[in-house]
């Protein structure tokens, strides 16, 4: 059953990305007969390096080309959904980070993806609900921490707040900002 649920949810965000998928992406990224993995690894590599130069749309295409050939590619639904995210397309953005849990529902980076948008929504509520689900698969990386203070301390709970820096200082002693984000949770304790 489970099975089902996956290959049914996989399939539907597929096609809503697919929607997305620019008549240009063709001339974009002409294809020459049957792409070996190497050519598929380039396009990859290609689509990481369009983000990061910061060309949102040709890398949201270079994704959608690679998620129609890898349709099980949870890495590719959330670089769409961190796409979405920076554009403020809340909607495709959360629909992408889903689908991404779907198939891989214990990845931490995910989760915390999906508590950066709910933030930015403004919907602490949830974006406490996705970070502590981050943290407790990996409670290891101080920012995750720090994402979770901010959450905490945006809904007025400071002591947890406080506590969410605490064990992120832990981690990165010597990160100033973290420790001036505990001082203010502290003073509002007061």
């Amino acid at each position: 059953m489970w099975e089902i649920v996956v290959f049914i949810a996989t399939v539907a965000a597929l096609i809503m990305v697919l929607r997305k998928l620019p008549v240009d992406a063709e001339t974009t990224f002409k294809e020459t007969g049957k792409k070996s993995e190497t050519q598929e690894k380039s396009l990859r590599v290609q689509a990481d390096e369009l983000f990061e130069q910061g060309e949102p749309k040709k890398a949201e295409a270079a994704y959608l080309k690679l998620l129609s050939k890898e349709p099980n590619d949870a890495s590719l639904f959330n670089k769409l959904g961190l796409i979405y995210l920076e554009s403020k397309n809340y909607k495709d953005a959360k629909a992408a980070l889903s689908a991404a849990l779907k198939i891989e529902p214990e990845n931490d980076t995910f989760y915390n993806n999906l508590g950066l948008l709910y933030y930015e929504m403004e919907d602490y509520d949830a974006a406490i609900e996705a970070y502590e689900k981050s943290v407790s698969i990996n409670d290891k990386i101080a920012s995750r921490l720090v994402n979770l203070g901010l959450a905490y301390f945006m809904n007025k709970k400071y002591r947890r707040a406080a506590d969410s820096y605490e064990k992120a200082i832990i981690l990165d002693p010597r990160n100033e900002n973290y420790i001036e984000l505990l001082k203010k949770a502290e003073e509002k304790l007061k």
